[in-house]
């Protein structure tokens, strides 16, 4: 990593202290591309929220993307070989790529840079992602037009000294509450998708259509599950979305027996309890024993018995609870349970 130069250094300063303003998702990806535009230009860029679990990318902010440049790139993504995968870098230590540099300097090997870049007129690509304690919360795609110089290392390590505070932020926002309370779950059932190769709908049942209303623009969510499932991952071919209703949703998506190879379902759905405090568990930072302690506090056992259960003291019991209230910020179990629960619009478990 080369060194940061002193205005690189200040755009740091400034990413923190944003990243530490109590702000909902898609406000705090827009201030954080504003701010980041001015220390590396830009044409374009495609702001992302991950799920952790999955790594597929669930909502969007952009600039200068068009909403038909969305199936292409999620084709990419999941169905051909190409440089700088987002759940590559995830998974590396290196969390930043430059398509011209993974491509030793031949872009048309990059089917990316074939079929994504060239709808937005770009010519240079620049990729990150943003992981906080081996999870990844989010991604950014960068492109510059072919009249300006490529991206450099030094823009690229920038980025990578941001990692870590942009994906905290993230984690942070996402278990924000941020819509009116009293939304309901929607009384007709599952809704059920069927789409095509291409991303268009070819039938949908009125829950289906309801739920595609209340999901965040672009609707990546959908493509990404359907992309997953035609890539024959059906373990990642699973995604949780905040609506802009406040909702938590469950997406599965799953090839189809018959017609069209590329046809897949996607099954849209109250997300349950359980997977979404699992999440919320994790967007908190809650450490594995204070996550074991968490579970059995929403199944309504008494420190005594987390105790017994988990083979550890009630004094530790209570070091853990008054840890995990900081990091909530709630002052008691009951709080603590209405805060996961109620706040976050899932079916109450307990009395």
């Amino acid at each position: 990593m080369t060194r940061l130069s002193v205005t690189q250094r200040e755009a740091v300063r400034d990413i923190v202290a944003i990243c530490r303003l109590d702000l909902d998702s898609r406000t705090l990806r827009g201030r954080l591309a504003e701010r980041l535009r001015r220390a590396v230009p830009m044409d374009a860029y495609c702001f992302s929220t991950i799920d952790p679990w999955t790594l597929l990318r669930i909502d969007v902010v952009s600039d200068a993307i068009p909403a038909t440049g969305v199936a292409p790139a999620v084709f990419n993504e999941y169905l051909v070989e190409d440089f700088g995968k987002f759940a590559d870098l995830a998974r590396s230590r290196r969390t930043v790529a430059i398509l011209s540099q993974s491509t030793g300097g031949d872009l048309a090997a990059s089917h990316r840079f074939r079929s994504v870049l060239s709808l937005i007129e770009a010519r240079h690509e620049m990729r990150a992602v943003f992981v906080a304690d081996g999870r990844c919360w989010g991604s950014v795609s960068m492109f510059r037009g072919g009249g300006r110089a490529d991206f450099t290392d030094s823009e690229a390590d920038l980025f990578q000294a941001i990692s870590a505070p942009v994906a905290v932020a993230l984690r942070a926002a996402a278990c924000r509450r941020d819509a009116a309370v009293g939304v309901s779950g929607d009384p007709g059932g599952p809704g059920v998708l069927i789409l095509d190769g291409d991303g268009g709908t070819l039938a949908a049942n009125e829950t289906a259509r309801r739920n595609l209303e209340e999901l965040p623009p672009f609707r990546i969510a959908v493509h990404e599950v359907a992309a997953a499932a035609r890539a024959g991952d059906g373990s990642r071919a699973h995604a949780r979305v905040r609506t802009r209703t406040g909702r938590w949703l469950s997406l599965w998506g799953s090839p189809l027996d018959g017609g069209d190879a590329a046809d897949v379902s996607v099954v849209i759905q109250e997300a349950p309890a359980s997977e979404i405090s699992q999440l919320l568990m994790l967007a908190y930072a809650l450490t594995p024993r204070e996550r074991d302690v968490l579970q059995r506090v929403i199944a309504g056992m008494p420190s005594a018995g987390i105790a017994t259960d988990l083979s550890i003291s009630t004094s530790t019991v209570r070091d853990h609870l008054k840890s995990i209230f900081a990091k909530v910020g709630v002052r008691s179990r009951g709080q603590l349970v209405s805060h996961i629960l109620d706040e976050h619009y899932l079916p109450s478990i307990v009395p």
